[in-house]
């Protein structure tokens, strides 16, 4: 009950101060494990994806919170009643990590960012291997979401000028990667993180691609693209 109020409250919150556009939504997967990957370019992009209907009320809905909000009083009390886990992101939380995998394997819904923090610029940067690792263990899908217009800059510029946060929301179609094997599993991570960085990138404005940009998979995702 108290998950539900925070929740309607949060989306009382964004429905005064932004303009949001969301597409894609029925691409997720609704009775599958399934991993929601995305960019993070601020702090409302990190609270807003998880309020939004159709993914809020999901039953297995799972999400990851960086370990330093844990100190904060207010964000505390609000995850724990969310049912939101934080984790260490420095060091190996193996007892979040196996959490997580538990409740994938029961048809969870996971949020996380690849990139493991706020980019300080808007555009991409160097995704980390979590997600690859999850799906890889799990067999779940990975949903890619681009963000747009959630910048902290941006929203500080906004609100000071009482106008509302233009963001836009684009979750694109899911896809699986192989199991994890037994060997070389860095080179394959490393691999699929890319993809994963990829994907993300192929929904997003040529300015936030970042430092993927020019990878080849996306040159090649987008010359598909552009075909269809």
């Amino acid at each position: 009950m108290v998950r539900q109020f925070i929740v309607f409250l949060l989306n009382v919150f964004f429905r005064i101060t932004t303009s949001r556009k969301i597409t894609g939504l029925e691409n997720i997967p609704v009775s599958e494990p399934t991993i929601i990957v995305g960019n993070h370019i601020g702090i409302l992009d990190g609270i807003m994806i998880p309020t939004i209907p159709g993914i809020a009320d999901h039953p297995n809905l799972i999400v990851v919170i960086a370990e330093k909000y844990e100190k904060v009083p207010v964000f505390k009390w609000a995850i724990d009643h969310l049912n939101f886990m934080f984790i260490d992101r420095f060091n190996p939380d193996v007892k979040t990590i196996k959490k997580v995998l538990q409740q994938l394997k029961l048809n969870g819904l996971l949020i996380i960012s690849p990139e493991g923090t706020r980019s300080p610029n808007a555009s991409l940067i160097e995704g980390k291997s979590g997600p690859a690792y999850l799906a890889a263990k799990t067999g779940s899908n990975i949903v890619p979401i681009g963000v747009t217009g959630s910048e902290d800059q941006e929203m500080r510029s906004r609100f000071r000028n009482l106008k509302r946060l233009k963001v836009t929301i684009e979750v694109g179609h899911p896809f699986k990667i192989p199991s994890l094997p037994r060997n070389n599993r860095e080179e394959f991570l490393n691999k699929y993180t890319d993809e994963i960085m990829c994907q993300i990138a192929l929904l997003l404005p040529a300015s936030y691609r970042g430092i993927y940009s020019n990878h080849p998979r996306l040159i090649e995702l987008l010359e598909k693209s552009s075909q269809n």
